[in-house]
């Protein structure tokens, strides 16, 4: 199959009205062993920044589909007093599975997994708890629970204050400026106050949630990997740990990417984490072919 640069582009249409994009690249030669990934973007980051990312997967063998948070990049939710609801819950429940809905359309009916940047991968993490038996797998980048017991006790305490400090704002102006989390933009008050739960207390229940997460969380069986990039302060090895410690069950494992690929720039090197994706892929996720099915009858 050939690609072009473009991605293919679906507008995504969510329960409350708004649009966002969903780009589809489409692998060069689909291997039928490995999954389809769906990118979930980390805080205040548009979903075109992963776009390599993406086009290194499908250049294994692996169709992409790279989903739009509500309130990031090109999405139309609209961000402020009075605007719809848009945290942890509203993203696990509706949009995550909006995404999976498109990609079994386009791409038809093959597992999936979740490769969550940052706090994309806490959303991935909860959607995990739904039990969807769609989603084979969860990978994380860069990613981390931020409950302040699991970074040094500097960062740590800037956590607990951020937890505090943040909701108030959130509160006021129906938002939180994404330079507090080193970005651009606006990030959805409703998001940081999920986010602020999790700071504080290790808390796993966003509000306004239609089940009990964290029992959710407990039974998923899926397995999970973490990739730790070098000399990442906003996601150490040990808030990598604490995400996974979210699924008690499941098949754990993390890696150390030694490069210092940077906590956001890694998706645009990415040769490194997507050869690491893969080999994991392989190992955790192959499915035998139809052949090798028929030689074992044999």
């Amino acid at each position: 199959m050939t690609r072009t640069d473009d991605p293919r582009r679906i507008e995504l249409r969510h329960a409350d009205g708004s649009t966002s994009p969903l780009l589809i690249v489409d692998a060069d030669a689909r291997d039928p062993g490995r999954p389809a990934v769906l990118v979930l973007p980390g805080i205040a980051v548009g979903a075109r920044y992963y776009l390599p990312l993406a086009r290194a997967l499908a250049s294994g063998g692996v169709p992409v589909a790279i989903t739009e948070l509500r309130g990031q990049g090109e999405s139309t939710h609209r961000i402020g007093r009075g605007g719809a609801a848009a945290g942890y819950h509203e993203s696990a429940a509706e949009d995550v599975p909006l995404a999976l809905e498109v990609m079994e359309r386009e791409l038809g009916r093959r597992p999936v997994v979740l490769l969550g940047h940052s706090m994309g991968a806490q959303i991935g993490v909860y959607h995990l708890a739904r039990h969807d038996p769609r989603v084979a797998g969860l990978v994380a980048v860069a990613a981390q629970s931020p409950f302040h017991r699991g970074y040094p006790r500097r960062v740590g305490r800037r956590l607990r204050a951020g937890a505090i400090l943040l909701p108030a704002i959130g509160w006021v102006t129906g938002h939180v400026p994404g330079r507090f989390f080193g970005a651009d933009g606006r990030i959805p008050a409703d998001r940081i106050r999920d986010w602020s739960r999790l700071a504080a207390s290790g808390a796993m229940q966003p509000a306004r949630a239609d089940l009990d997460y964290r029992a959710g969380l407990a039974r998923v069986s899926v397995p999970a990997l973490a990739v730790v990039i070098a000399d990442d302060p906003l996601a150490p090895e040990s808030a990598a740990r604490g995400l996974l410690a979210m699924l008690p069950r499941a098949r754990t494992s993390l890696e150390v990417e030694p490069e210092a690929l940077g906590h956001n720039s890694w998706a645009r090197t990415p040769a490194a984490v997507v050869a690491r994706v893969l080999a994991w892929m392989d190992r955790e996720l192959l499915t035998p072919s139809p052949d090798d099915d028929e030689g074992a009858d044999a």
